[in-house]
């Protein structure tokens, strides 16, 4: 389950994000990820009090706490990427890293995309990175016998940066199993949604998408495993 939102945030929203975090940025781990991170605190700015809550408005049946901080990345353009992975993750509290929320903070003029080479039966999905649409995809399987389990399709990687620079900022949900299904069982299932949803979002499409299409704008904490 993958969703593209577009003009989810403002520019002046996207631009907020950048000045917060850029005099923090930090190198990633060397040799499992490129580019620069910081984790950004989200309480006592309003801001980004306003971004959080509208990404889990677009999801108002998932009963999970509020996370935090924003993982912000920086990706400059001398090939950087983020190698496969899946974001799946336990906390000793019994919850999970369930769904994954990122939004864009720049447009790349080339490369960037998160790819999911296993998603669309196969064939391969890709977001590309647009300054200020979200994307949005469970880790997790929502029915039959592995609900609630690691979804592998949702294997995914940030492809090198060629013309440019990428930005982005990451809201991991995480929430007990019991909640997420409920939650599912809420999604409609058909290729498009206009409402329900996401009611704080003009547009929100799920699968498939075409590899590497662009858009057009139509408007968790520390103890996270490094993504």
């Amino acid at each position: 389950r993958m969703y593209l939102v577009e003009g989810f945030a403002s520019a002046e929203e996207v631009e907020h994000v950048k000045k917060s975090a850029e005099p923090f940025l930090t190198p990633s781990n060397p040799g499992t990820v490129t580019g620069m991170r910081y984790e950004l605190p989200i309480d006592g700015d309003p801001v980004l009090e306003g971004i959080r809550k509208r990404m889990m408005d677009m999801f108002p049946a998932l009963d999970a706490p509020p996370q935090a901080t924003f993982r912000v990345r920086r990706y400059p353009p001398d090939g950087s990427y983020h190698p496969l992975h899946v974001d799946h993750f336990k906390s000793g509290d019994g919850s999970e890293l369930v769904l994954t929320i990122m939004l864009y903070l720049s447009t790349p003029s080339q490369g960037g995309e998160t790819y999911f080479p296993k998603a669309a039966g196969g064939q391969g999905l890709a977001f590309s990175p647009i300054a200020g649409n979200v994307a949005a995809w469970w880790s997790v399987h929502d029915a039959g016998r592995a609900a609630g389990e690691r979804d592998p399709r949702t294997l995914h990687e940030g492809r090198p940066i060629k013309k440019g620079v990428k930005w982005n900022a990451t809201y991991f949900v995480y929430a007990r199993r019991e909640a997420m299904m409920r939650q599912a069982a809420t999604e409609p299932a058909g290729a498009e949604s206009r409402g329900g949803l996401a009611s704080a979002a003009r547009v929100v499409r799920r699968e498939p998408f075409a590899i590497g299409a662009t858009t057009t704008t139509t408007s968790n904490t520390n103890n996270n495993p490094d993504r």
